[in-house]
């Protein structure tokens, strides 16, 4: 279900299916194209608005999710998807798809990361703790997330891992700030939880903020009805743009035979 792909076929259901005139009939592939492709277009602008009743204050990847590929004379069919791919992060498919069908969420990269390294329990996922700051979205801030992973030796590049040395003479830059190393929690240890925390110092002594809390995995319900959608939309959405493709396709051989 990779990039949870929805395809507009040209004329699935038989619109096309009616008596033409010979003009019509000359102008029936360029208008079914077009009229896919306009389908699919008023499809990808639906899933888009019901996207922020959705997700609350969605980021920007999250906004821009959906995408379609155009019909052509080569290809019969548009397609309207959630994008599968990003720059930075985890593609929209796959943190998206638990919420339009269901069950337990994909695991993020960091949380790959740190299964592997043994610091993420089987069955459990990593959540925001209450000690980590968070941007507008609710977010984990990427630089933050770096330090953790490269503290915990486990970022994907192992250059990027601190050692020994890069160890001490970080330690020695912070010397004077408040917050210290990372640390993880794999199982409870008194009255700390599973999970990431960073050592604070304060005048008064020291403590620790939860960075990251492991949870059981959830299993979502479905909250996104994209599929659902597209059922009520598909049956007058085609109909009404091949009707309308065509009539603009006939029009302007009427104009052209007349040149």
């Amino acid at each position: 279900m990779s990039g949870l792909p929805l395809k507009i076929l040209v004329d699935p259901d038989g619109v096309t299916a009616r008596a033409f005139t010979e003009l019509e009939r000359q102008n029936l592939p360029f208008a079914a194209m077009q009229a896919a492709n306009a389908t699919a277009f008023g499809i990808r602008t639906k899933w888009a608005e019901t996207m922020p009743r959705v997700f609350d204050q969605p980021t920007a990847l999250t906004r821009n999710a959906i995408v379609y590929d155009r019909a052509t004379k080569q290809k019969p069919f548009a397609i309207v998807r959630v994008r599968d791919e990003a720059f930075k992060g985890t593609p929209p498919a796959r943190y998206l798809l638990a919420q339009v069908e269901g069950g337990q969420r994909l695991m993020k990269p960091f949380e790959k990361r740190l299964a592997a390294q043994g610091i993420l329990p089987a069955g459990m996922q990593a959540v925001p703790g209450k000690g980590v700051d968070l941007d507008g979205y609710g977010n984990i801030a990427g630089g933050t997330m770096n330090r953790v992973l490269s503290q915990l030796g486990a970022r994907f590049d192992p250059l990027q891992n601190e050692t020994d040395v890069s160890r001490k003479r970080r330690q020695k830059r912070e010397a004077k700030k408040a917050r210290g190393d990372y640390f993880a929690v794999k199982a409870k240890r008194g009255g700390l939880r599973p999970g990431i925390y960073q050592r604070i110092r304060t005048g008064f002594g020291s403590g620790v903020a939860i960075i990251l809390a492991f949870v059981r995995k959830a299993t979502y319900r479905k909250r996104y009805p994209i599929f659902e959608l597209v059922e009520r939309l598909y049956p007058r959405l085609y109909q009404f743009h091949f009707e309308n493709e065509l009539r603009k396709a006939v029009q302007t051989s009427k104009f052209r035979g007349r040149g």
